[in-house]
């Protein structure tokens, strides 16, 4: 029979992923990983062994020959492979953000004496990191409180295990019968609006701070210009590209890539012209997918918005910021630059008026 460390890393590189990516598929941490393969770790734990599977998208017989390899008896798999995994490597800037969601989901657990959140919707942006979140707190819960740990990104009906906490994650509208029949189960969805389920949890995730926006815009430039380096001649123009992206994770991405032909002054002076411009279709796309799930009355409000109106008192400005695609600073409400700039961009149709458009692709 084959060490499991060499099956893992025969299965890995066939999957054609680094360590890193494994690591952020399946949850485990690249540490974990690199032990396994090179033998430090001969015993994986039952769940490692099966996040490690998810993570490899194994079929039945590779993942029967991984658990024989770990020593565990094989078994078929009761749960969907994992989500898309967010930008690899650590999680940057999101600490408060994951400390306040782990929290909402352990506290209050059944047999406690009282009633905890058993529904929490991460909404935002298209971007702006929520599924990374929701990764980073499943792990949290799954290596620090023993968590099961589900994804429901294909399976009709996830397999839960009544006698222990799990925490089930999905981009979708889960089946509310579920938390009825199962009162150890959590769920977190990652969506662009609320689901508007009865006991529902809104969990709006902003954009980045100044300095973490900069660390993780710099951490996707080291990628392409591994010697850049941060100084007092760049410090302002790399300040002036994270406020220009608004923060948004996805976009400080895409830009970094625009550093392998562009210094940071010269990005900052395309961005201001354009702040579309120097990203991708697929930024643009993304947001235009955000704008969509407003209704009309959202929707001309964040025109005008995007114009420059103050909306006071307006109803809608908390469906804005729920979608994150208004943020509240100081006294008033300001549109994110890359959303005005999407709103304000001239589409080609018949849903045109005065070169604004007033409807998205849904």
């Amino acid at each position: 029979m084959r060490e499991f460390g060499e099956l893992l890393r025969t299965h890995r590189i066939g999957a054609g992923l680094t360590q890193q990516q494994l690591a952020d598929f399946a949850m485990v941490s690249v540490r974990a990983i690199r032990d396994l393969e090179c033998g430090r770790t001969r015993s994986p734990r039952a769940e490692t062994v099966r996040l490690l599977a998810d993570g490899l998208r194994l079929d039945e017989e590779s993942r029967a020959d991984l658990q024989q390899a770990g020593g565990r008896a094989a078994g078929r798999s009761t749960v969907a492979p994992p989500a898309p995994a967010g930008p690899g490597g650590l999680i940057v800037g999101r600490e408060a953000e994951a400390a306040a969601l782990a929290a909402a989901l352990t506290e209050g657990r059944p047999g406690a004496g009282h009633t905890g959140q058993r529904l929490v919707t991460v909404t935002g942006v298209s971007g702006v990191g929520k599924t990374r979140l929701a990764l980073e707190v499943a792990g949290e819960l799954h290596f620090r409180h023993g968590w099961s740990v589900l994804w429901h990104p294909s399976q009709p009906v996830p397999s839960i295990n009544d006698e222990q906490d799990t925490v089930l994650v999905t981009d979708r509208r889960p089946d509310p019968c579920l938390l009825e029949a199962h009162p150890r189960l959590r769920i977190v969805v990652t969506a662009l609006a609320p689901t508007e389920l009865p006991g529902e949890l809104v969990f709006p995730l902003g954009a980045l701070a100044d300095d973490a926006a900069v660390r993780l815009l710099l951490t996707h430039v080291h990628r392409v210009r591994p010697a850049f380096r941060p100084e007092p001649a760049n410090q302002a123009a790399l300040m002036g590209l994270v406020h220009e992206l608004d923060g948004l994770p996805s976009a400080l991405e895409f830009a970094a890539g625009w550093f392998m032909v562009y210094s940071p002054q010269h990005l900052l002076e395309r961005l201001r012209s354009n702040p579309l411009d120097p990203t991708s279709a697929h930024l643009r796309d993304s947001l235009r997918r955000s704008l969509s799930t407003l209704d009309v009355d959202g929707r001309e409000l964040l025109v005008r918005m995007a114009e420059g109106e103050d909306p006071v008192h307006s109803p809608y400005v908390r469906d804005l910021c729920v979608r994150g695609l208004v943020r509240h600073t100081g006294s008033r409400y300001e549109v994110l630059n890359l959303v005005r700039a999407a709103v304000l961009e001239p589409v080609a149709g018949p849903h045109l008026a005065g070169g604004v458009a007033l409807t998205w692709p849904v």
